[in-house]
């Protein structure tokens, strides 16, 4: 194994952070539209109920026009070092149903992201490595 001076070290650390912007933007990308898809395949297209099945503690959300589903959206901003990845919708009733205000509460993004923080995890750490491994 080869030994660094500090100043080699400092060189390729210096590097590494300049490109890990944009390699760790498209794995915050990529862990977003992970979290979309899992909400729109999973929590967003059914199977619609039979009637008088569910109750107000286990509803489920059910498609109508699919205007939800196709609504969701992921975005990824970097600003002043600090990245930051969203996945939400403009739909005006969705955060009812997601939060349970004056619906039965159900939610489709919170339990999408927590069955996806495992895998958003992984493909975080990959980017950061995948940007060191550039350096």
């Amino acid at each position: 194994m080869a030994t660094m001076t500090m100043e080699q070290y400092q060189k390729k650390i210096t590097k590494w952070s300049k490109g890990m912007d944009k390699t760790v933007k498209k794995a915050l990308g990529k862990a977003a539209n992970e979290v979309r898809s899992e909400a729109v395949k999973n929590h967003l297209s059914g199977p619609k109920m039979p009637k008088g099945k569910g109750s107000l503690t286990d509803a489920t959300l059910q498609p109508h026009t699919g205007d939800l589903r196709s609504s969701i959206n992921t975005k990824v901003s970097v600003r002043a070092g600090k990245m930051k990845a969203t996945v939400g919708t403009a739909i005006n009733y969705a955060k009812k149903h997601e939060k349970g205000i004056g619906v039965p509460k159900r939610p489709f993004l919170k339990p999408s992201l927590e069955e996806k923080r495992k895998e958003i995890d992984d493909i975080i750490l990959d980017g950061m490595m995948e940007a060191y491994k550039k350096s």
